[in-house]
């Protein structure tokens, strides 16, 4: 169902835009045992990268993961030609990873969810 929302969605922006260039990427990463530990999902469109998640396995955070999946996302947006890269996420998960990232915060909304509140980052990748 999910697959079919999406794709109707794509075929509209294209109609307006005249853009088909949507692509969904996926990068893992495992531990020496073969266990996802981590991974980021993203979006690219137009001339944009959107990270729709970013998860890091409670044991394996704090040695640089998070930090290697974010730069492989920024990687990717890079090749694929996109001019930022753009996400969100609350006060109690990772604002000032973002921010020694490069990420420049562009807006907020306070008590979502109640005592805590949603941040909104970009990085500019280049012109």
């Amino acid at each position: 169902m999910s697959h079919f929302l999406w794709n109707g969605l794509i075929r509209y922006n294209r109609s307006k835009t005249g853009l088909s260039n949507y692509e969904r990427a996926v990068f893992s990463a495992r531990d020496s045992r073969g266990r996802i530990v981590g991974g980021v999902i993203v979006e690219s469109y137009y001339r944009e990268t959107y990270v729709e998640l970013l998860w890091v396995d409670d044991a394996s955070r704090h040695a640089g993961l998070g930090s290697r999946l974010i730069e492989a996302a920024e990687r990717r947006a890079r090749k694929r030609g996109s001019r930022l890269l753009h996400l969100n996420t609350y006060s109690f998960q990772a604002p000032r990873f973002y921010e020694k990232l490069g990420f420049r915060r562009f807006g907020g909304m306070r008590g979502s969810p109640p005592g805590a509140s949603r941040h909104f980052y970009v990085k500019r990748l280049g012109k």
